[in-house]
């Protein structure tokens, strides 16, 4: 009786049935395949590395913006020293908004306060009290209330009137020579802080 031989294939050779790119041939005996050399890693390595910083570069400056706290204008709703990310995509700012924008007294100067009043809105401030379209505002995150009054008025197109959330420690729309903010300086709203760990968390 004939011996049977198992079958010499593939699976007899540990394959485990892998697809095999289109262009693969398979090594003649004695042939060399050619090996990356250290250079041509090393150059691969530095256009990822050169992609990466593009990506990380554009995602900044077009989508969202990390910023520091600098002081305590916004407490207790930011501390000196958070950060937080700004969403540059936004969109127009609505009242309630913390916004990142730059400056009207220094234009290399970003400063982060909150949306009191936009465009069309009558705003004032009282003893402390804030009105808007004569409504008196429930602001359950300013611990300290009071700082300089606002005589009533109402907010020119395309501009806002911004506060600190520290009303007696925020130099904002009230101190302002015009204490209107174009809404063309905004640069995003902040909707996260991320650093520390302990302070993690959305900002409403």
């Amino acid at each position: 009786m004939a011996e049977e031989h198992p079958q010499q294939g593939p699976e007899a050779a540990g394959d485990t049935g892998g697809v095999l790119p289109p262009d693969y041939s398979t090594p003649t005996p004695g042939e060399k395949r050619p090996q990356k050399t250290p250079g041509r890693n090393i150059l691969e390595f530095l256009i990822i590395l050169a992609a990466a910083a593009l990506f990380a570069y554009a995602l900044q400056a077009f989508v969202v913006k990390p910023f520091q706290i600098p002081s305590g204008s916004m407490e207790p709703t930011l501390m000196p020293g958070d950060r937080v990310l700004v969403n540059r995509l936004a969109g127009k700012p609505q009242r309630g908004d913390i916004i990142v924008f730059r400056s009207p007294m220094d234009p290399n100067t970003d400063f982060i306060k909150r949306v009191i009043a936009v465009e069309g809105d009558t705003i004032e401030v009282r003893n402390g009290a804030v009105l808007v379209n004569n409504e008196p505002q429930v602001e359950d995150y300013v611990e300290h209330a009071g700082g300089e009054d606002f005589h009533f008025n109402r907010v020119p197109p395309g501009m806002l009137f911004v506060m600190g959330d520290n009303r007696v420690n925020s130099r904002d729309s009230r101190y302002w020579k015009d204490p209107w903010l174009p809404v063309d300086a905004v640069i995003g709203k902040a909707f996260f802080i991320y650093w520390p760990p302990s302070r993690l968390g959305v900002l409403h």
